[in-house]
């Protein structure tokens, strides 16, 4: 048998080649009306440098950055929406458990449907109504709170133990631990600063600043960085630019250079909870854009709820 190729399938020659090359850069050619030629388009593919290869870590637990679509707006309403649920003293811890008890249910839900796509469970309402019912329960106290919170382990194993067998991807016990997991890390984040806003406005605030700096230069850094650590590093300088005025001006309740405590705690905890917000989804660039917008507070908000208690009983307030 002849080992050589069919004269239709021979490989083109260098001439040839050349041709073609030729052939393709006149069709991204543009002539004006003498028919010369005025710019020529570049192949992006040639032009563009190849992706940074991410490590295996921040493929698992980095941030990814959708930076598609109105991002910015998005970030300016939902500052308004803060500061509209914090603008009427009297409601204050209500409208606070209503903005974030909302984004709350909706990011535990996202949560259970990243790891179940395409299932309709009842561990994702039961997911949803408990992210979005812990902050209102804060807005009672720490003991209807708890009481919620153990209530919730309660309804998510009944929930997972009432599955039926054939619709099973996991044992009962994951089931349920992954809808406590959920409704409770999102909830619990949201409780915490309804807690928060009882204890000490001005600390909520102080915090709910440190959130949005933090989240705007991670953002703006982060999406253009060839690497997982300019983002957060931005984040943290930030807040520590902010926390200079703050210790200037000594706003409340905090006393001269005590407020760097808890800017050092927000600069730490803040990349801390997004590596959390990863590590709840099976991969880091799953789709859970509501999880996203809570991410930097998930350990920022309980870290300081209880630490802003701790700090106000040694002052004497």
């Amino acid at each position: 048998m002849s080992s050589a190729r069919p004269r239709d399938e021979r490989e083109p020659s260098p001439a040839e080649l050349a041709e073609m090359r030729l052939a393709t850069a006149e069709t991204r050619m543009r002539r004006d009306w003498t028919g010369r030629v005025r710019a020529v388009r570049p192949d992006p593919e040639t032009i563009l440098p190849p992706p940074t290869p991410a490590t295996a870590f921040r493929q698992r637990y980095g941030v990814v950055y959708n930076t598609h679509g109105p991002r910015m707006r998005i970030g300016v309403l939902w500052c308004v929406a803060v500061i509209l649920s914090l603008a009427y003293e009297p409601t204050r811890p209500y409208g606070l458990a209503m903005l974030y008890g909302i984004v709350a249910g909706v990011a535990s839900r996202q949560v259970v449907d990243a790891w179940h796509p395409g299932r309709e469970s009842i561990e994702r309402w039961v997911a949803a109504l408990g992210g979005a019912t812990l902050p209102v329960l804060a807005t009672a106290g720490t003991r209807l709170l708890g009481a919620g919170l153990l209530l919730l382990v309660l309804v998510s194993s009944i929930s997972a133990f009432l599955q039926p067998r054939d619709e099973r991807d996991v044992p009962v016990f994951a089931s349920a631990g992954l809808t406590v997991l959920a409704a409770g890390v999102c909830g619990g984040a949201a409780a915490s600063l309804v807690l928060l806003a009882n204890y000490e406005i001005g600390a909520v605030i102080i915090l709910l600043i440190f959130l949005m700096v933090y989240d705007a230069s991670d953002f703006i850094i982060g999406s253009g960085a060839s690497n997982g650590v300019e983002g957060p590093l931005a984040g943290a300088l930030s807040i520590f630019a902010t926390t200079m005025l703050l210790a200037f001006t000594e706003v409340p309740p905090f006393r001269g250079v005590d407020v760097w405590n808890f800017a050092m705690l927000a600069a730490i905890a803040c990349p801390a909870g997004q590596l959390l917000a990863s590590a709840m989804l099976p991969r880091a660039n799953a789709k859970a854009p509501a999880l996203r917008r809570l991410d930097s507070m998930l350990i920022a908000a309980p870290a300081w709820a209880g630490l802003i208690g701790l700090y106000l009983q040694s002052a004497g307030r």
